[in-house]
């Protein structure tokens, strides 16, 4: 059974812990409220789950009662603005995370107002919130959105204790300290929490605490703010982090270093809790995101290429941790007994797949280890990349009876695959699916060092040995390639060079990745300074839709519908050189206009409204279509 939703599906006469999540509640491990929920009813406590509450009735957060140790609150599995904006601020037409995908059902920054209701319903009962959007926004962050920096969650949502990170751990020890009768002050020393003090409180003592740049000076000055932003990633190592305090006037954040990565036993145990792998018996309509992984499993967590516009580093943290190939087979087996299962996995993997039982090879290095990356610049020479474990747990799956295929459809990072001479064979003849996503971003070797991606060469070896491996297998079979514009660092001549780039490898992508500014990331501290978070030099940003347009509009040069659009920002750019009929040209002679203007009917353009106008338009499908990765 689901955890309830309801006092009429339950005998308890008191929950010890009611969560309350922006999301439709689907009991599955990718829903982090269940994932938190079922860890602490594997610990002994009561759980109820208040979900997609009316924020403006204080009544609705009354459904479950008063819970006897905590409050846990979270915006769901997204930002709530990533999840109702485009990068363009145009309002999404669905939300994957609700029923029958009816957008409109969280409010903006849900977490704020969440914790507000629910303070106001039951006065005394310590609030801890969580998830992704509470712990990218843990500190002084930019606000993409508002244009504006905002101050750390805590204190506008007045919580008691912010969890950053995965908190299947913390969760629990929070509410066995509460149990005991310890306070929200007793949870304080906790690994993976955050909370505010006031002007007469006390930092612990006997630690090493750094002080961030306060909030008043990120709010007065970017450079700050890349300041803050550069210490906060690098005292992210769980092993070697020191506590970070921010101060807001008179009052402090504090932040404790990284919980320490679940070890594979308890990885194991996490995600072969009772789940039902359905949504709560009440909806009446599908969730569309459950489709994308119904019948997927994760293997691995955490990211170590440490991606400039990715928030993966910072909340999941840089340490891979995998689970054993003996839980992943006893999920896959309890899987055919599905209704409705097929034989068929649409996903053996995580973040990056091809990092399963990746981690670095030296346990001192990595206990004082303080990069943000593994893989960038250069690959650390500790980091292991053996890619045989994956290999392994492909296989055995595979050869399971009952199982007709496994694909991956979660990212393979293609320089890692290039350290191993089998690994690509292994993947073309058994786990593509007809076709395989992978993510260069981009060509320009200026664009990838901001945006912390391998050379370009890695990705044109990569497409080599695939084209290779499907003739030799006898199968036709596709890559597509995700590329970003309007990332810091990409001005016009990097995108003519990836435009150039696609053209000679013959590459048509479906989708364009337009980049949004998400909090705590390097390249939204990046886009909002124009300098560079760890060397301090000017980096080129383009803002404003005019600009972030005509780069989107060269990626799509080959479309016939862009060719207006391409020619307005070759002119601009004074690159007239590429429209003509030549070899090297981009689009052919003909008229030219940017795609922010309307055409009127004798041919006139007409500009649309400002950048406060796009605020509130819908996006049309195209424009859905082009930003679908950033719900990845």
């Amino acid at each position: 059974m689901a955890l309830p939703m309801t006092l009429d599906e339950t005998r308890v006469k008191q929950f010890d812990v009611i969560l309350v999540t922006g999301d439709a509640y689907v009991d599955h491990p990718s829903w982090g409220v269940a994932m938190i929920g079922r860890c602490l009813e594997s610990a002994g406590y009561s759980v109820g789950i208040i979900a997609q509450p009316d924020w403006e009735d204080v009544d609705a957060f009354r459904v479950l009662g008063r819970p006897r140790l905590f409050f846990g609150v979270t915006a769901g599995n997204m930002d709530s603005c990533v999840n109702k904006f485009t990068a363009s601020r145009k309002i999404r037409r669905s939300d994957a995370y609700s029923p029958g995908g009816k957008p409109g059902l969280r409010p903006d920054r849900a977490t704020i107002p969440y914790t507000s209701k629910v303070k106001q319903a039951y006065k005394g009962v310590p609030v801890v919130i969580g998830g992704v959007e509470a712990s990218l926004r843990r500190f002084a962050h930019f606000d993409f959105w508002q244009e504006k920096m905002r101050r750390s969650i805590l204190l506008d949502a007045k919580a008691d204790l912010l969890v950053y990170g995965m908190a299947e751990i913390t969760a629990v020890e929070i509410a066995k300290k509460l149990d005991s009768g310890e306070g929200v002050e007793g949870c304080r020393g906790l690994n993976g929490v955050s909370y505010a003090l006031g002007a007469k409180g006390h930092l612990p003592e006997g630690v090493e605490v750094i002080e961030l740049p306060t909030f008043e000076e990120c709010k007065r000055n970017p450079k700050a703010f890349n300041d803050a932003t550069r210490i906060l990633y690098q005292e992210s190592n769980p092993h070697c982090g020191r506590i970070l305090v921010q101060r807001d006037g008179s009052r402090r954040i504090v932040q404790n270093p990284a919980a320490l990565p679940l070890s594979t036993d308890e990885f194991d145990r996490a995600y072969e809790q009772p789940f039902t792998y359905k949504p709560h018996p009440s909806y009446r309509a599908p969730i569309p995101a459950l489709e994308t992984v119904n019948n997927s499993v994760t293997v691995n967590r955490g990211c170590s290429g440490g991606c400039s516009f990715c928030a993966l580093t910072i909340h999941q943290g840089k340490d891979v941790y995998s689970r054993s190939e003996d839980s992943v087979v006893r999920e896959v087996n309890l899987m055919k007994s599905r209704r409705g299962f097929k034989g068929i996995i649409s996903d053996l993997g995580g973040p990056t797949a091809n990092m399963y039982h990746m981690n670095c090879t030296n346990e001192t290095a990595n206990k004082m280890c303080r990069r943000v990356s593994c893989l960038h610049p250069v690959r650390c020479k500790w980091y292991g990349t053996d890619h045989k474990p994956y290999m392994r747990l492909l296989k055995r799956v595979r050869n399971l009876p009952g199982i007709r295929k496994v694909y991956i459809n979660s990212g393979i990072r293609y320089d890692l695959a290039s350290t191993d001479p089998e690994f690509v064979e292994v993947l073309t003849k058994h786990h593509v699916q007809g076709q395989l996503s992978v993510a260069p971003e981009h060509a320009s070797d200026n664009a990838l060092m901001q945006m912390k991606k391998p050379g370009i060469g890695y990705f044109t070896e990569f497409m080599e040995r695939f084209e290779k491996a499907n003739k030799e297998a006898g199968k036709e079979q596709f890559l597509v390639p995700y590329f970003q514009c309007a990332h810091p660092g990409v001005g016009p001549e990097e995108t003519i060079e990836l435009a150039l780039y696609m053209k000679q490898h013959k590459l048509r992508p479906r989708q364009v990745q337009m980049f949004m500014p998400t909090p705590a990331t390097i390249a939204t501290a990046i886009w909002h300074s124009g300098y560079d978070v760890f060397g301090g030099k000017p980096v080129y940003v383009a803002k404003g839709g005019m600009e972030r347009s005509r780069q989107r509009a060269l990626l799509f040069y080959w479309k016939r519908e862009e060719w207006p659009h391409v020619r307005e920002a070759l002119i601009k750019w004074r690159r007239q050189d590429l429209i003509g009929t030549k070899k090297n040209s981009l689009v052919p002679p003909g008229p030219s206009y940017g795609a922010w203007e309307r055409r009127g009917k004798k041919g006139g353009a007409r500009k649309r409204g400002g950048s406060r106008g796009m605020i509130v338009e819908r996006a049309t499908a195209a424009e859905e279509a082009d930003s679908t990765w950033e719900l990845g």
